[in-house]
This record gives structure tokens, C-alpha cells and sequence, in this order.
């Protein structure tokens, strides 16, 4: 009995996992924009409420709904994405969002808690990347996606955004929208999240 027991809180463990929802709506709260004519504005909250940071976006991005149309993962995909790099160390979910543009990005947000910059450099040897001491940029393959990883210190660990393009949008097979949209996104309207400036991953 003791070893049906066992197999059944290990099947219903590993169902869990792989039914991890990453459509994520409480950690963005739209607040009044200091740029009206430009951008929307969010707070993105998390370390359990402890922490938070401003975050711009275009009109056109999506949040608290999900339309399948636009999002370009599935559960499933997103989960092994996100333990590609970190292993099995889980993060804290603060942000999903989407824009209703096919040649754009879906875009996560996490945090890690005691993990630093020097720990991420060890896990992208193989992969393209820009750092400075607080923070790390990262372009890469996984399976069907192109991926942008964007990891910034914070108080006790790191927060991680991960992008991702449509990987079906047969117009910008040489990324080059997503890449302007990621590069605008993460460079320009949120400029203000770096330290300083790194050169955008091109």
C-alpha cells in the first residue's frame, strides 16, 4: 500500500509541474501613465509584494485576458524554456503580457531569489551575450523560438523577463521586427530598469 501511495503523490506531483499555468495576471497593476501620449504604464510587483518597478509598453499589449491568437507557447513549452538554463530553480512569476501584433513578442517576468549575475554567465558559455555588473542580456534558439533573456540584480536575487517571437510568422523569418520590438521594449521605453546602457543584442 505504501508503494501505491507513492506513485500516486509522485504522478500527481509530476502533473503539477507540467500543468504550470504561465498566462499570469496578478503581478501587473496598470497605473496612471506619466506618458500619455506614448506609453501605458505598470507597476510589476514581486518578492512576495516586497518589491516593485515601473514598466512602460505600447497601447497594444495585452494583460489580464489571454488570446490564443497571440500567445505563441504553450505550458508546457514555457516550462522547459525557463528550466533550460536555471536547472530545476523556480521563479517567481510577476508578469505576462502579449501584444495583438503577429510579427511581436509575448513577454514573462520572473524572480529568482539568491542567484546572481555571475551564476547566469556560467549557464550562457555557448550563447551570444552583453553584461555589465547588474545585469545580462541573452539571444538564443529553443526549439521553435527565438528567445531574448534579460536578467537585472535586485535586492536578494535577479529578476528575469524572457521574450519570445511567433515563431509561425513566416514574414520576419530573419527576426528583424522582433528584434527592432525587443530592442525598443527592453532599450528604449524601459531604459530607465538598466544601469547605465549596454549595446542592444542585434
Amino acid at each position: 500500500m505504501n508503494g501505491l501511495l507513492r506513485i500516486i503523490v509522485v504522478i500527481f506531483l509530476f502533473s503539477l509541474t507540467s500543468c504550470k499555468n504561465y498566462y499570469y495576471f496578478n503581478g501587473q497593476q496598470k497605473v496612471e501613465t506619466d506618458h500619455p501620449d506614448r506609453y501605458e504604464k505598470f507597476i510589476l510587483t514581486f518578492d512576495e509584494g516586497k518589491q516593485n518597478i515601473p514598466f512602460y509598453t505600447y497601447g497594444d499589449y495585452r494583460f489580464k485576458k489571454v488570446d490564443k491568437r497571440y500567445i505563441y507557447f504553450k505550458n508546457s513549452e514555457m516550462h522547459k524554456l525557463l528550466q533550460y538554463k536555471l536547472g530545476q530553480k523556480n521563479g517567481e512569476q510577476f508578469l505576462f503580457m502579449y501584444t495583438d501584433q503577429p510579427t511581436f513578442s509575448n513577454i514573462l517576468g520572473f524572480f529568482y531569489k539568491d542567484i546572481s549575475t555571475e551564476d547566469i554567465k556560467k549557464l550562457y558559455v555557448n550563447v551570444k551575450f552583453n553584461e555589465n555588473g547588474a545585469q545580462f542580456f541573452s539571444r538564443y534558439h529553443f526549439g521553435k523560438f527565438q528567445v531574448y533573456d534579460f536578467y537585472k540584480t535586485v535586492k536578494g536575487g535577479l529578476i528575469r523577463f524572457v521574450s519570445i517571437n511567433n515563431p509561425d510568422y513566416s514574414k520576419d523569418l530573419d527576426y528583424q521586427w522582433f528584434n527592432r520590438e525587443i530592442n525598443t521594449m527592453f532599450f528604449n521605453i524601459n531604459h530607465s530598469l538598466w544601469n547605465g546602457y549596454i549595446e542592444p543584442l542585434n
